[in-house]
């Protein structure tokens, strides 16, 4: 497989598994945190430029990882 093609599917690939985990791990927190946490009163401040921060970076760290995962599986073959 030449090089080029299998990094852009690592890249996509991690891409891909990142956005799913990000999209679950988002949903699960902010459901956790409404359920047992703060509930249906107005939530702090904080929050929300909490998550607005650490939502992407939390995805781009993912990215990179599972892309790596993938690319090394790639080299292998």
């Amino acid at each position: 497989m030449k090089r080029w093609v299998a990094l852009l599917l690592a890249a996509l690939g991690g891409a891909a598994a990142a956005l799913a985990i990000v999209l679950f791990a988002t949903v699960a927190t902010v459901g956790i945190l409404w359920l047992f946490v703060l509930g249906d009163d107005p939530w702090p401040g904080w929050f929300e430029p909490l998550a607005n921060a650490a939502i992407p970076v939390v995805g781009l760290i993912l990215w990179a990882g599972c892309a790596w995962l993938i690319w090394l599986r790639l080299k292998r073959i």
